[in-house]
């Protein structure tokens, strides 16, 4: 094959064709789609018995394991929606390999499992490649999600004996911020239960961009467009009109409408100021997106020879967030899991990050319901120090942190902050969880990345 034959990109349908009808040449150029070099170290179904449920799953080890094998911690990462894809995270953000337009894997420059092992899981069931035996094992609540995600974690665990010692953080994104407080309290629960050596080990969590109290951050929208110059002040007060209807539903318990509310509010910002997404005010086009504004992602993933690499159903068809899912859990989207971050401030390292370009779950949003926390820290935590955290001589964000709570705001991101930043959140995650990032930020001439 020329030079200029590799670099030419393959129609979405002749890719799909091609793959159904593989010969040897045909196959060779397909393998340079999932070359073997990115293939996960394992991936491929779970068994979720109570349920007779199968939740798809891809983990990587670390490229460079800072210490040995049985040391080296694991991070699990969880998508948000809800019921939107762990392949996501995996093949668009912070895996070590991504899919870009030309409908080819690349490798990141800066991925998570430098020196971490990396799981990614389609959660809740129902969610891509994730297959649930019918509609009613999909989960309802923050509850069951946490349940399910337990018993992969179990099985996970069963099929790498060796791995169970080794230090776990659970992490995601936006609508995962209720998922990762939810699984973290269960796993502090059962390890409070029935003992550390019986019960998994949890060791910190980690939200970015996270929807975590509604009835609080569907306040921010209305204030932080205004302050953007997004809107004016005549569309402020109309705007903040909607959002005090959300959280009324929200304080009535009226789930259903009170999520509705929120999409209102959501779907009148975008039409209003004629933003390509919510998600990134900067952007032309959303995220996985060509500049024509096709998805590309979603093909990719759906070759045969990509669900084969990836040991996933063939016969399924994936899709980035399921409405099935999202449905099931409408009840669930304006409930609060702030409390389960209060008790987990008393017990573990949280980190809560957000790009500073978001306008759906950014900043001020996060901000406001960390200073609603019930935490007996909290002074303490706003006393402390606001730090600008500098990688090599580039100011990468802000940082306070105090006791068990770091937050950050990581500066040129959006709500995806490790697709739009894939050095910083590497050296955010590295450092939080070696317990120097806080440190990191006041040196003067910043924090030296890792080459």
């Amino acid at each position: 094959m020329t030079k200029m034959t590799k670099n030419i990109l393959i129609p979405v349908g002749l890719l799909l064709l091609i793959n159904s009808l593989c010969t040897d040449v045909v196959c060779a150029q397909l393998d340079q789609l999932f070359p073997k070099k990115a293939l996960p170290t394992q991936s491929g179904y779970l068994n979720i018995k109570e349920k007779g449920a199968r939740m798809f799953y891809a983990y990587y080890e670390a490229l460079q394991p800072a210490k040995q094998i049985s040391d080296t911690p694991i991070l699990l990462w969880l998508q948000g929606g809800a019921g939107c894809s762990g392949l996501i995270g995996n093949l668009y953000e912070l895996g070590p390999w991504r899919v870009e337009e030309d409908l080819r894997l690349h490798r990141n420059s800066a991925p998570w499992n430098r020196i971490f092992g990396l799981l990614f899981v389609d959660s809740p069931i129902g969610s891509g490649f994730s297959v649930p035996p019918s509609d009613e094992a999909i989960p309802t609540n923050q509850e069951e999600v946490a349940k399910d995600l337990y018993s992969f974690l179990e099985a996970f665990y069963d099929l790498n004996h060796r791995y169970r010692s080794r230090p776990f953080y659970v992490t995601g994104e936006s609508y995962a911020g209720k998922y990762v407080p939810s699984l973290a309290y269960y796993m502090v629960g059962q390890l409070d239960e029935i003992g550390s050596k019986k019960a998994l080990r949890i060791d910190g969590l980690a939200i970015g961009n996270g929807m975590t109290h509604p009835e609080v951050q569907v306040q921010a929208h209305a204030k932080v467009a205004y302050a953007m110059g997004l809107i004016d002040f005549q569309q402020k007060m109309y705007l903040e009109t909607l959002q005090q209807e959300a959280v009324n539903f929200v304080r009535q318990q009226k789930w259903n409408k009170a999520r509705k509310a929120r999409n209102r509010v959501l779907i009148w910002l975008e039409d209003t100021t004629g933003l390509a997404t919510l998600n990134d005010i900067r952007r032309a086009v959303p995220y996985y997106r060509s500049e024509n504004g096709t998805n590309y992602l979603t093909p990719f993933v759906n070759l045969p020879s990509v669900k084969e690499a990836l040991k996933a159903d063939a016969n399924r068809t994936w899709k980035d967030c399921s409405d099935k899912v999202s449905s099931r859990m409408g009840e669930d989207i304006m409930k609060s899991s702030k409390w389960k971050v209060e008790r987990l401030l008393l017990r573990l390292p949280v980190l809560l990050y957000q790009g500073q370009f978001d306008l759906r779950d950014g900043v001020v949003s996060v901000e406001e319901w960390i200073q609603d926390l019930d935490w007996n820290a909290l002074a303490d935590f706003w006393a402390s120090e606001r730090k600008v955290w500098k990688v090599s001589t580039l100011v990468a964000g802000y940082i306070r942190s105090h006791s068990n709570l770091t937050h950050v705001v990581v500066a040129g991101a959006g709500h995806s902050a490790p697709a739009d930043q894939n050095l910083h959140t590497q050296v955010m995650i590295e450092s939080w969880v070696s317990k120097s990032l806080a440190s990191s930020s006041s040196q003067p001439a910043g924090f030296r990345c890792h080459e």
